[in-house]
């Protein structure tokens, strides 16, 4: 039988405002909207839950990205009594959109589409406004639903509630694949901002990070709310250590050796102190779950919760069997969570699936489109960094003994992960750049990249990865890029007027 989709048993009211890019929206009890698009969020009365957020009247303007193939974020209440918001057009992201929309066409994010229940005409006006959709159907038809579950909400009460004699606050997440640990963590972050300003996050999980490009292992200090995918909350870590690759089974004893220096890197009486949750892979048999045992003893977790889709999924993380593999003596609290992910209420019927090269491309085109100026919409049109590789030194992977014109050829127009070596097997990363031109007589390599330049004084080494830029970064912009040859036969170092920064 084709289920009937209906409208909840409860909506917000909505109110039409002077503004031409503005709605007035009232929640009352179990009110409940889900969003499709980017919005702008201020409160005017009461208080109001996005993604575990909590929002009040002297809340700033909070940006939501409550985009379809990445889960609906919900607005509601956040104590059952009336709450009043404005919703805008987003103009905070506006040039952000239009980068993205524009170096990633084969996934527009911000156009809505799919299967709906078709709101009131006068709906249709407001949502004209915010150039966004609502949601209004009891069940997901197109759009998965972020859903949050009483299990999750409870756990979240007894963190925020735990006596501080009881020590601070260390969760570490476990699971499958796509079980929503990513999810579940932001969601944990949220709760807690309500109360500590800052929340730390160890980010083990070298092939799909929250914050950054893949393939470093990083710790990263949040104070503002995680309201959309990782591509749109993408950050500069505290500390990050570049691995090569996606793969951890390439260097297993790499991984370990980066896991203990940023376990030790965050042993400061300040950083101990904020509550610290851990992404983990979703790699977890066989090497994947020594792996995994190795994480939980070097961190020593207050609390380790593993995400599951059945009861046969069980991955023994039991303080006595991890103190067994590991040597350890270890002591916490074990949680078991059903994923939300396969429920019928937060999965739409007919989701289309979003491929690991469009993330991929989504994360880059996010990460440098922080590059920009107030003036510039083109990649290309961005002045770079110079730096001669008389200062610097090139590793490529698995490759030795290069001449320079070798590594400068290698390196050209690709991105490269920003290093400070300190004779040690370690690589501290600091970010990621890409390589405009290299001229090859002189010796100098012109960058772009959203590191500061008090960061990159530092830099000492480029090493390649295995990030690749859209395609789109090569050919959008002006006629003539001043940077990139158009010519087949064209010579990239060849006598031309450049502007640049000194690096």
């Amino acid at each position: 039988m084709k289920e009937i989709f209906q409208l909840p048993d409860t909506l917000p009211i909505f109110y039409e405002s002077n503004s031409s890019e503005k709605v007035l929206i009232e929640f009352n009890g179990d009110d409940i909207l889900y969003i499709i698009g980017t919005v702008d969020v201020s409160v005017l009365e009461g208080k109001i839950e996005t993604w575990g957020y909590t929002m009040t009247v002297d809340t700033p303007k909070t940006v939501l990205y409550s985009l379809g193939l990445h889960g609906l974020i919900s607005i509601s209440s956040a104590n059952r009594q009336k709450a009043v918001i404005v919703l805008e057009k987003s103009s905070q992201t506006s040039k952000w959109k239009t980068f993205m929309n524009k170096y990633v066409p084969n996934f527009n994010m911000f156009n809505s589409n799919g299967t709906r229940l078709t709101p009131p005409k006068l709906l249709l006006e407001l949502e004209e406004r915010l150039d966004c959709w609502f949601d209004l159907s009891k069940t997901p038809m197109s759009n998965q639903r972020l859903i949050i579950d009483e299990q999750s909400q409870a756990f979240c009460d007894e963190l925020l509630n735990r006596p501080i004699n009881l020590g601070p606050i260390k969760v570490l997440l476990a699971g499958y694949k796509n079980s929503g640990k990513s999810t579940m963590m932001c969601y944990f972050i949220n709760k807690c901002l309500s109360k500590w300003n800052r929340i730390l996050v160890l980010d083990f999980d070298i092939g799909q990070s929250e914050f950054s490009i893949p393939g470093c292992i990083s710790a990263f200090v949040i104070d503002k709310p995680l309201l959309g995918p990782n591509y749109t909350h993408l950050m500069q870590p505290l500390k990050s250590y570049f691995f090569e690759s996606n793969d951890v089974m390439t260097n297993v004893p790499l991984y370990n050796e980066i896991v203990k220096k940023i376990v030790n890197d965050t042993k400061t009486n300040d950083l101990q102190q904020m509550p610290c949750f851990i992404n983990t892979m979703g790699f977890v048999e066989g090497a994947g779950l020594k792996i995994l045992h190795n994480i939980v003893s070097k961190t020593k977790p207050s609390d380790v919760v593993q995400l599951k889709f059945n009861d046969y999924q069980d991955l023994n993380l039991h303080s006595e069997i991890i103190n067994d593999s590991t040597r350890s003596s270890l002591s916490y609290n074990l949680w078991y969570f059903t994923s939300t992910v396969k429920n019928k209420f937060a999965k739409a019927p007919y989701l289309p699936n979003v491929n690991k090269n469009i993330k991929q491309q989504l994360i880059t085109a996010s990460y440098f489109s922080k590059c920009l100026e107030s003036t510039d919409i083109y990649f290309n049109d961005i002045i770079p960094y110079r730096i001669n590789i008389r200062n610097i030194n090139v590793q490529i992977k698995d490759v030795d003994e290069l001449t320079q014109d070798e590594s400068l050829d290698i390196i050209n127009a690709n991105v490269i992960a920003l290093c400070v070596v300190n004779h040690t097997n370690l690589c501290e990363c600091v970010g990621f750049g890409v390589v405009r031109s290299v001229n090859k007589s002189t010796g100098d390599i012109f960058i772009t990249t959203p590191v500061t330049p008090d960061i990159l004084k530092h830099v000492n080494q480029f090493r390649l990865g295995n990030v690749n830029l859209p395609y789109t970064f090569y050919t959008e912009g002006t006629q003539n890029p001043k940077y990139v040859s158009i010519k087949q036969n064209n010579i990239l170092n060849e006598n031309v007027t450049r502007h640049f920064k000194v690096m």
